[in-house]
């Protein structure tokens, strides 16, 4: 009896675990489609590919501002058609974590932005973004985006 009782709890805890690994697997597998199409978005905004945004943007898309503002799809692909890239800036991504629930999935991460003012100062500026996804018509479309300036 007490073998049968040992062998159980070791099933139980094998299967929990594999569970806890497909899970753990399945994340891993979402942001890393979710973060393919944020450097999509990205790419879309520094080429002004506007029918990119269009695709990639719910039409309810709201982004918030490190300063609180809020821009609207409408408002963003404008800002975007009228902006100039700066020269020599990158961006990357750290701290990567998705979390899907279903037709819609969060996505937190670290953007890490540095480039060159006009001053000719190099700069490294830090934000924490939150990203809503949702599924809409077989395909993720960013809902919103709100960011968060981390100050050194």
């Amino acid at each position: 009896m007490k073998r049968i009782l040992t062998t159980a709890m070791l099933v139980v805890a094998a299967v929990s675990y594999a569970q806890g690994q497909s899970k753990g697997n399945k994340s891993g597998g979402l942001a890393q489609e979710l973060m393919q199409l944020q450097h999509a978005e990205d790419e879309a905004e520094n080429k002004k590919d506007v029918a990119a945004l269009d695709r990639l943007l719910s039409d309810d898309f709201i982004f918030t501002a490190p300063t609180g503002a809020i821009t609207d799809k409408k408002q963003l692909i404008e800002e975007v058609k009228g902006s100039e890239a700066e020269a020599g800036q990158t961006i990357s991504y750290d701290e990567v974590k998705a979390h899907g629930y279903g037709k819609s999935a969060v996505v937190n991460y670290l953007l890490i932005v540095k480039g060159q003012g006009k001053d000719g100062k190099d700069y490294t500026n830090r934000y924490r973004n939150t990203v809503v996804w949702v599924r809409q018509q077989g395909r993720w479309r960013m809902a919103a985006i709100h960011v968060s300036r981390i100050r050194p």
